[in-house]
C-alpha cells in the first residue's frame, strides 16, 4: 500500500526548509552589496561604510534592501517572457496533440487547478518543465522527445510532477530564486573591487598594499555566491522531491514516474539552452554553479522509500501508448539508455557540488586574472631590479673628489648625456621654471604630469564636422580621447565670452583662460609635442584674438575680478602678452632642452 503519511510528511518537512533557505539569498545579497558600496562609501560616507562602521546598518542595509526588493519585482514581472525566449518553446493547442493536452487537463482536475497552458520544445532531449507566476499563468512545457519516447503512465507522471510544482507554488518559489541568483551576479559585475579586468589588474600591481582590499572583497563576494548557490541547490533540491512525492498521490503509480526517471536519465540536455534555465527542467544540473537537482538516483531511492511495496511493479510494466507508439501489448523494462539499472549514489558535500568545475580560487580570480597578477608583478620587480642596478652603476661612475654645482656634474664629456642624465636635467629645468613668475618663465604651472603617462596616443586630423558637434554639445558622451573634443571646449568657451553680458564678462574671460590652460596640457599630455602644436596654432585664430583683446582692456582698466584672481592673474598678463609662449611649464622645459641639445649637436 502507498504511504500516505510517508508523503505528506516529506511535503512538509521540505516545505518548511525551503523557506528557511531563502535567508541565504537575502543574506548573500546584502553581503555582496556591501562589498559593492565600500569603496564609494568610503569616500563619500566613512563613517558609516560597510566593515568600518556599524552606522551601515542603519543608513544603508535598509535602502539596500528596497534597491533588492525593487530590482527582484521588476525582473519577477518579466519571468514568463524571459522563459520563453529562453527556451524557445511554443503553446499548443488539444486538435494539435489531443494526448498532450487531454493528459494535462485531467491531472490538473485532480489537483484543483484550471487547465494550464501547455507548451512544446522541438529538441529530442527528454525533459519537462513549468514555469509562471500563478495556476492562471502557468505553463506546462515538455520536449518532442519526452512526448515521442514516454508512455501514457510515464507522461501522466513526468506531468503530474510539473502540475505538482504549479500547485505548490514551486514555479513562482523557483522564479524567486532565480531572479535573486541573477540579482547578485549583477551586483558582481557592478563591483568596482573585482580582479576582472586588465584596468584592475594595473591598479594592483602598481599599488600593491590595495592588493589585500581586493583580495578580502573577493573572499567576502565568493563567500556570499557560494552561499547563494547552496541556497538554491537546497530549495530546488528539496521542490524536486515534494514535486516526485506529489506526482504519486496524484498518479497512485510510483513505478510510472520511477521508469520516467530512468528513461530521462542522461538523455535530457537540451540543446542550447541557457544554464540558469536548467533549474526548471524536471531533470538538470546536479553538481556546478548552476546545480539545482538531486540526482536520479536520489530520487528514485527515496521514491522506493516512501511507496513501499507499490514500486516493485516498475521493474516490468505494460507500455500504454496507442499500438502505433508501442502497442498495449508491448512491455517495457525501467533502464537507462546503458541497459542497467542506476542505484541510488550518496549525495557529494554541498560545496563541492556547487564548486564543481569552477575555476575561481577562494578569493574569486580567475585563472586569466592570477596569471595577470603574475607577470604584472613580475614586470614590476625586473623593472625596479634594472632601476637598482642602473642606479648604481650612475653612482659608481661619479668621481667621489669631483665637487661641482649639481647642472655642472651632468654635463656630458664627450659623446651624447644618458636618457638618465636628460630626465634629470629635464626635472631640474621644470623646477627652475615653476619657482618664477609666469612672465619670466614664459609658460604657466600645471599639475605634475608626463607625456604618455596615461598611455601615448597618435594624433589624427581633427574631423571639422566632430568639433562642431562637440561644440554643441551634440556629440555626445565619447569615450575615446579625441582631440575634436578639446577643439570643440575651445569654441564653446570662445562663444561663452561673447554671449557674456557685462556683469558675467569677468567670469566669461577667466574661464576661458582656464579652459585654454587646460586645454593645452591636455593635448600635450596625451599628443606629445604634436597636440601641443595643434592647440597652439587653433588659439591662434582671429576669435582668439578678439578675446584676448577683451581680456588685455579689462585688465588694464583693472577689473576687480581678474586683478584679485591670484595666480590666474599672472598668467593672463603672460597670455595677454605673448599668447605663443603661454604653454605648460613641462613643454617649455621640452622645448628649451631640445634647443640645448640642438646647440650642443651643432658645435660638434
Amino acid at each position: 500500500m502507498l504511504r500516505v503519511n510517508g508523503f505528506y510528511g516529506h511535503v512538509r518537512r521540505n516545505d518548511l526548509r525551503s523557506l528557511a533557505m531563502f535567508a541565504g539569498f537575502l543574506l548573500a545579497f546584502q553581503l555582496m552589496a556591501a562589498v559593492a558600496l565600500f569603496l564609494p562609501l568610503f569616500f563619500i560616507d566613512m563613517a558609516n561604510a560597510p566593515f568600518i562602521s556599524a552606522g551601515y546598518f542603519k543608513h544603508y542595509v535598509p535602502f539596500v534592501f528596497v534597491v533588492g526588493i525593487a530590482l527582484f519585482v521588476r525582473q519577477l514581472s518579466r519571468h514568463v517572457a524571459t522563459v520563453r525566449a529562453t527556451v524557445d518553446f511554443v503553446e499548443i493547442e488539444r486538435r494539435r496533440d489531443p494526448r498532450l493536452v487531454n493528459i494535462v487537463e485531467s491531472l490538473a482536475i485532480a489537483a484543483g487547478l484550471p487547465l494550464p497552458k501547455v507548451g512544446l520544445v522541438e529538441s529530442p532531449a527528454l525533459n519537462a518543465f513549468a514555469c509562471g507566476l500563478s495556476p492562471s499563468s502557468a505553463v506546462v512545457v515538455v520536449t518532442r522527445g519526452l512526448l515521442e519516447t514516454l508512455d501514457d503512465d510515464e507522461l501522466a507522471a513526468v506531468v503530474a510532477h510539473e502540475i505538482a510544482h504549479v500547485r505548490n507554488g514551486d514555479i513562482r518559489l523557483m522564479a524567486a530564486a532565480n531572479v535573486l541568483m541573477e540579482n547578485l551576479l549583477l551586483v558582481q559585475r557592478k563591483n568596482l573591487l573585482r580582479l576582472a579586468g586588465w584596468k584592475q589588474i594595473v591598479v594592483v600591481v602598481l599599488m600593491p598594499p590595495i592588493l589585500v582590499l581586493f583580495l578580502a572583497a573577493g573572499l567576502v563576494t565568493n563567500v556570499a555566491l557560494t552561499l547563494a548557490r547552496v541556497s538554491r541547490l537546497l530549495i530546488s533540491s528539496s521542490r524536486e522531491f515534494v514535486a516526485d512525492a506529489e506526482a504519486v498521490r496524484l498518479t497512485h503509480n510510483p513505478a510510472a514516474l520511477i521508469s520516467a526517471l530512468r528513461r530521462i536519465e542522461g538523455r535530457s540536455a537540451v540543446a542550447g539552452l541557457a544554464a540558469h534555465a536548467d533549474a526548471m527542467m524536471i531533470d538538470g544540473a546536479v553538481e556546478g554553479p548552476y546545480a539545482t537537482h538531486p540526482t536520479i538516483g536520489e530520487r528514485i531511492s527515496v521514491l522506493r522509500r516512501l511507496s513501499g511495496e507499490m514500486v516493485g511493479v516498475a521493474a516490468f510494466r505494460r507500455d500504454t501508448r496507442p499500438a502505433a507508439q508501442g502497442g498495449p501489448h508491448a512491455f517495457v523494462g525501467c533502464t537507462t539508455p546503458s541497459g542497467t539499472v542506476p542505484a541510488a549514489t550518496p549525495s557529494r558535500g554541498l560545496l563541492k557540488r556547487v564548486n564543481a568545475g569552477v575555476s575561481e580560487n577562494i578569493f574569486g580570480l580567475t585563472p586569466a586574472a592570477r596569471r595577470m597578477l603574475k607577470i604584472g608583478f613580475a614586470i614590476l620587480i625586473g623593472l625596479q631590479i634594472v632601476s637598482v642596478v642602473h642606479f648604481r652603476s650612475v653612482v659608481a661612475s661619479m668621481d667621489d673628489d669631483f665637487v661641482a654645482p649639481r647642472a655642472e656634474m651632468l654635463e656630458p664629456s664627450g659623446g651624447p648625456p644618458g636618457r638618465f642624465d636628460q630626465e634629470v636635467r629635464l626635472q631640474m629645468e621644470i623646477d627652475r621654471l615653476s619657482s618664477l613668475q609666469p612672465g619670466e618663465a614664459r609658460c604657466f604651472i600645471t599639475e605634475r604630469y608626463r607625456v604618455g603617462d596615461r598611455g601615448p596616443r597618435k594624433l589624427k586630423a581633427p574631423k571639422p564636422a566632430l568639433v562642431q558637434a562637440f561644440a554643441n554639445d551634440e556629440a555626445g558622451k565619447a569615450s575615446e580621447i579625441l582631440p575634436e573634443r578639446y577643439l570643440g571646449l575651445r569654441l564653446r568657451s570662445i562663444r561663452a565670452v561673447e554671449s557674456a553680458g557685462p556683469d558675467d564678462l569677468d567670469r566669461a574671460l577667466m574661464d576661458y583662460v582656464r579652459t585654454r590652460k587646460s586645454m593645452l596640457q591636455v593635448l600635450h599630455r596625451f599628443f606629445g609635442r604634436d597636440g601641443l602644436e595643434l592647440m597652439r596654432r587653433a588659439y591662434e585664430g582671429s576669435d582668439d584674438a578678439t578675446v584676448l583683446e577683451r581680456l588685455r582692456k579689462r585688465l588694464k582698466e583693472g577689473a576687480p575680478a581678474l586683478r584679485s584672481a591670484g595666480p590666474l592673474a599672472e598668467e593672463m598678463d603672460l597670455l595677454v602678452s605673448s599668447p605663443r609662449d603661454f604653454v605648460p611649464c613641462l613643454a617649455r622645459a621640452e622645448i628649451e632642452e631640445e634647443g640645448r641639445r640642438s646647440d650642443r649637436a651643432g658645435a660638434m
